[in-house]
């Protein structure tokens, strides 16, 4: 701890193609601590496109103007055209001026002006980041500086794949979110699915296939899929984020060509059958062991599904989620929110998630059936607004998340990792005469 304040290392970037999401969420929750300075510190840390991590006055800085030019979008919103051109213009100049150059500064790495080159030491005894310059003899230097707890607002690829929260466990350090292995199935569209189906959760049929299928045959791959389902169908990676390269394909030639495009992103990709009059509903849970589901949220689609424009639009109506234009609460049936409320808990619990998470879905609305589309264990801007819309204000869903977290570091500290059977073990090998 320092100076009774408990000290946040806000990790942030990395190498993802929502590192520019990522970015937006830390500056969200970088505003919500500075609101809470008498609870806590925060260090921000950005990991940068190649992998560097970073901290300093430069990273405080992308973040300070992030949350200047967010502050004038949400005013654009509501303004007459006249002043909303003003305000465009001011937001450009800041992205020019201040935003962007910040950013390709920060990604010099190591030759960023005005931040510290430093990174989490996998060793508990180290207890906090090293200087990178003295990587070579890092276990006998001293570390500077500490932190208590990581928040890894990271969406996507190395962050939220259970990379981070590795080296969180490895450095027995407390951090925000789900664990590794529900960080890693989560993140994995193939995995979550079949965990969904073995948890006796509805999905949408679907089918897998790989890189290196797609490359060797891929006539057999347009058979494999059309052998399972009939078109449209839903092409996406099986791991990426955001809805990153992701499509609707009507044929077997517009399903290859979603399918090399999708495979760019991720070494295996899922087709699913496409649901046609679907709603596009999503909640979050909160809690490790006693859980709080939030209320439906419905998205708004311009397309056939939910694309990358849709859920970051350059001008988000009022009152819509953090990011998509959606409606809280989803205009659906009450006894459909409740039924959609308890599948994602049980989707939550079913991959064995803690802190934070986002569940989707889609509904039939034909016959109003849900199914688990997906789980976000680090959901985009934590999904304040819609937490906010359930009775849970930003402050104080920042603090359970770091109440949660310290909560599951006292349930490791009480697993054993040790046994007096593997001791047993090495005492008597050690006791065999070498050669008989």
């Amino acid at each position: 701890m320092n100076s009774g304040l408990t000290r946040i290392g806000l990790i942030f970037g990395s190498r993802s193609v929502e590192r520019e999401i990522s970015i937006m969420t830390a500056g969200k929750v970088y505003e919500v601590l500075l609101s809470l300075q008498d609870r806590f510190e925060t260090l921000p840390i950005f990991l940068t496109a190649e992998g560097a991590w970073l901290t300093g006055e430069a990273v405080r800085d992308l973040l300070t103007v992030d949350a200047e030019i967010r502050k004038l979008a949400e005013r654009g919103v509501t303004a007459d055209p006249a002043e909303r051109a003003k305000i465009d213009a001011e937001k450009l100049r800041l992205n020019r001026e201040r935003y962007a150059p910040q950013l390709e500064n920060l990604d010099r790495g190591v030759n960023a002006t005005g931040a510290d080159p430093l990174f989490l030491a996998p060793d508990p005894s180290a207890g906090g980041l090293m200087p990178q310059q003295e990587r070579k003899g890092w276990l006998r230097k001293q570390v500077h500086p500490t932190i208590d707890v990581a928040f890894p607002v990271i969406h996507g690829t190395h962050g939220e794949d259970g990379t981070i929260q590795g080296l969180c466990e490895l450095a027995n350090l407390p951090y925000i979110g789900a664990g590794v292995a529900a960080s890693a199935v989560g993140m994995d569209k193939i995995m979550s699915k079949l965990v969904f189906q073995g948890a006796g959760l509805p999905v949408v049929e679907g089918i897998g296939t790989t890189r290196r299928e797609l490359l060797e045959d891929e006539a057999a791959v347009v058979r494999a899929i059309e052998r399972t389902l009939s078109y449209p169908v839903v092409v996406k990676p099986a791991v990426a984020g955001s809805s990153v390269g992701i499509g609707v394909a009507h044929d077997a030639s517009e399903a290859l060509s979603m399918a090399k495009r999708a495979m760019r992103f991720s070494s295996r990709v899922l087709v699913e059958r496409a649901v046609q009059r679907r709603i596009e509903v999503q909640c979050g849970v909160l809690g490790n062991h006693a859980l709080t589901v939030s209320e439906c949220e419905e998205l708004i689609s311009s397309g056939e599904v939910v694309g990358y424009r849709d859920k970051y639009p350059e001008d988000k109506k009022p009152g819509s989620a953090d990011l998509a234009p959606s409606i809280i609460p989803a205009r659906i049936p009450r006894a459909l929110s409740d039924e959609i409320r308890s599948m994602a808990a049980a989707a939550f619990k079913s991959i064995d998630s803690r802190g934070i998470s986002r569940v989707d879905f889609l509904v039939d609305s034909a016959a109003m059936k849900p199914y688990v589309n997906e789980i976000n264990t680090m959901p985009g801007s934590l999904s304040l607004t819609l937490w906010e819309r359930s009775g849970v204000k930003p402050a104080e869903l920042v603090v359970r998340l770091v109440e949660l977290a310290l909560e599951a570091h006292r349930d490791k500290r009480s697993t054993q990792f040790k046994s007096t059977e593997g001791k047993a073990l090495v005492d008597r090998r050690h006791l065999v005469t070498p050669g008989k």
